[in-house]
């Protein structure tokens, strides 16, 4: 059986977010943008080149920052010297956050201040991801903070500082404060903000990445080379253009230019004997758990397949969801899952193809 594998369709998970990463520059950028798009990676900027001055940037009461609520039994000058330290490694923790990494995205992709400043005035491409999907192969790890924006400075506490070191969780409220605080000034962006612990290069699932959005402005010749390099990859396309009588944007459905090719890995992935094994009373899903097989062999990073079947934790015992479990071309473990639904599509399309 051979499929033309396509994501277009793929969609159980039902909480989606949406993010969006606007892009435009000079012909050697729009290149490096290209190959990144190609590779399916992401750049995770260094925190200390992002384009505001005012980043991390914090205030700090330090004639109460200490443990405030052991005053009655520490003497003074020991608590000054508490203080003195507690004080030292904030500044020294608020130095490392400069060796992150940040990847910057938007919840919108309408927002015309930020085509003009990010999309070389409307002449470049916003790129749409599942947020999720985004993060789940190599960035699971990483941390996702929704930028807040204040008139003022976040000020840290004490117990910003206690909570950090105590339960060792990056997604409290010293980082949000530290990584996820800008001006308001800044607050049409409404920026979403993955925060790797380096800067680099980082890899994304292929299916991450659902739509593209070009400028008004954009050049035919440039949309029709990106549909080329990104062809067969069930993509939306979309043109960006003035709504009339407001000064609103809209967007409008472009025809993919190479519609119908293919986006396959060009030697199948291997499968490993005895997959999939069919536990008593799945039999009447074997259809679906092979269509599905067929479909994870194809994908560009699949090596090795090694397990197939209906998965326990998504789906319901009357709407089941398979999953294919496979070895990724760099040695990771990786999931994929498909709806009954979805697979009835692909096993509709290949029937008519053959």
């Amino acid at each position: 059986m051979g499929l033309n594998y396509t994501w277009e369709l793929i969609d159980i998970k039902g909480n989606e977010m949406k993010v969006y990463k606007y892009r435009g520059g000079n012909k050697s950028i729009l290149k490096r943008d290209l190959r990144s798009l190609y590779n399916n990676e992401i750049y995770s900027a260094p925190f200390n080149l992002l384009n505001d001055i005012f980043e991390a940037r914090f205030t700090i009461n330090e004639n109460h920052f200490a443990l405030s609520q052991m005053r009655s039994v520490i003497k003074e000058q020991d608590l000054k010297k508490i203080n003195a330290s507690t004080l030292k490694v904030l500044r020294e923790y608020a130095d490392n956050v400069n060796e992150f990494g940040i990847y910057s995205l938007s919840k919108t992709f309408e927002d015309e201040l930020l085509w003009a400043y990010y999309a070389d005035s409307h002449r470049g491409f916003c790129l749409e991801y599942e947020l999720d999907e985004l993060m789940e192969y190599r960035m699971r790890d990483e941390l996702v903070i929704p930028v807040d924006y204040q008139e003022k400075m976040p000020c840290i506490t004490d117990i910003d500082l206690l909570d950090f070191f105590e339960s060792k969780k990056m997604a409290g409220n010293l980082n949000r404060k530290m990584i996820g605080t800008k001006s308001l000034r800044w607050k049409h962006e409404d920026e979403v903000r993955i925060v790797t612990g380096q800067s680099g290069l980082y890899k994304y699932k292929p299916s991450s990445l659902k739509s593209i959005y070009f400028g008004c402005r954009c050049d035919s010749r440039f949309i029709k080379l990106v549909m080329k390099v990104l062809c067969g990859r069930g993509l939306k396309y979309y043109k960006m253009s003035m709504k009339a009588d407001t000064y609103k944007l809209e967007r409008n459905r472009s025809e993919d230019c190479y519609k119908g090719r293919s986006y396959n890995n060009k030697v199948l992935a291997t499968v490993e004997n005895g997959v999939p094994y069919i536990f008593e009373g799945n039999e009447k899903y074997v259809k679906y758990i092979n269509v599905a097989i067929d479909i994870v062999r194809r994908l560009p990073d699949c090596k090795n397949i090694f397990n197939a079947d209906l998965s326990v934790n998504k789906g319901t015992p009357s709407n089941p969801v398979v999953y294919v479990q496979y070895e990724s071309i760099d040695g990771r473990i990786q999931s994929e899952y498909y709806t009954l639904n979805v697979l009835d599509y692909y096993f509709r399309k290949q029937s008519k193809s053959e």
